[in-house]
């Protein structure tokens, strides 16, 4: 799960949401992929620009007005849920209620003004590490399922729920919160500041809620845990998650049908664990080399997606190996039984009782 926070603008919504809606313009309109948010759904873009633009106040010409969050689940997640709009939706804003306690506030998403869309499509851009390597060209479209969620949200609290708050009431504040997810501050109780925004812990919460919502297994190679330590940790600090990574492939292999293991140990030398290892170092060989943390989450999604397809073609070859032996008994079986009919059909050997010879 990738989970990005992007800079604000300081202008106008609009120009964002006319670049979002780059995919419904290939679209017939009745297929298009319209906005959503809290408690709204099938909005058009002018309506996302009218709110997220008159949400304003106390803000200077030169201020944020607005920040945009990215939810890229990887390739297993989205095959985990089947790319479902629905859940997809439902995961939005769950995160979305993570956003708004991570400010350590006190308030929810409904004191937000944001609205998402999904999209279904990436294109390689300057970001990628693959670009700047000249590896890819810039906008050449990335391969397999690429659907992600933009999510633009206001920079002020909700003035609508601010101004229903202070009439009942409910708080003292003389102006409305302005919520920054890029502010340096992290949960600080004393100066101008309180609150902030611990950004490593919103992207673990996000992966949590996912896990939660959906009931997904997550392996530590895809955590956010795993890739930060990757890419920030110290050499130390790396070895011993590569020790929890190999020790948990080897338990995952351990659980894996008796069956598959047999097959798998009747090639000298090749098991499941120590495939897994040896998938391993090599994802993270490379990952060390691009130090680049949207390459290595592509890599290691590669890499499970390759093992995954493996493990169910090695279950479809011990199923058939299963099928062909219990035939081949079932087969044995019934000759016998019919050899022994046979014999006992003979004249010969047919019963005397009725010719008064029984002994």
């Amino acid at each position: 799960m990738m989970t990005k926070i992007g800079a604000g603008g300081a202008g106008s919504s609009g120009g964002l949401v006319e670049y979002l809606e780059k995919e419904n313009k290939l679209k017939p309109e009745q297929q298009a992929e319209l906005w959503f948010s809290q408690n709204r759904e099938q909005l058009a873009g002018h309506e996302v620009v009218a709110q997220i633009d008159h949400n304003k106040r106390n803000l200077g010409r030169e201020d944020a007005k607005y920040y945009q969050v990215i939810l890229a689940p990887s390739q297993a997640e989205l095959a985990h849920i089947g790319s479902d709009s629905q859940q997809l939706q439902a995961f939005t804003r769950a995160t979305m209620e993570q956003y708004a306690q991570n400010f350590g506030k006190g308030i929810e998403s409904k004191d937000l003004v944001w609205f998402a869309k999904i999209e279904h499509s990436r294109s390689f851009d300057y970001t990628d590490r693959a670009v700047q390597l000249g590896e890819q060209p810039k906008g050449v479209a990335k391969t397999g399922d690429q659907t992600h969620i933009h999510v633009i949200v206001s920079r002020t609290e909700n003035l609508r729920e601010y101004a229903e708050g202070k009439k009942n009431e409910l708080h003292e504040r003389k102006n409305p919160y302005h919520l920054s997810p890029l502010t340096n501050h992290k949960a600080t109780t004393k100066g101008a500041v309180m609150g902030g925004f611990e950004r490593n812990s919103f992207s673990q919460r996000t992966e949590q809620s996912f896990d939660q919502a959906f009931n997904y297994e997550r392996k530590l190679t895809e955590s956010f845990r795993f890739l930060h330590c990757m890419k920030y940790g110290d050499e130390q600090a790396k070895g011993e998650m590569q020790r929890q990574a190999t020790e948990q492939g080897q338990k995952r292999a351990q659980s894996h049908e008796p069956g598959q293991r047999v097959t798998l140990d009747q090639q000298p030398g090749k098991t499941l664990e120590n495939e897994f290892a040896d998938d391993l170092r090599a994802v993270l060989s490379k990952a060390y080399q691009q130090k680049d943390m949207d390459d290595l989450s592509t890599a290691l999604a590669t890499a499970q997606a390759e093992r995954e397809r493996q493990r169910v073609i090695e279950e479809q070859k011990a199923e058939e190996a299963r099928k062909v032996a219990l035939e081949a008994t079932n087969l044995a079986e019934q000759e016998k039984i019919d050899r022994q009919l046979k014999i006992e059909q003979e004249p010969r050997n047919a019963p005397k009782l009725n010719q008064g010879l029984s002994r």
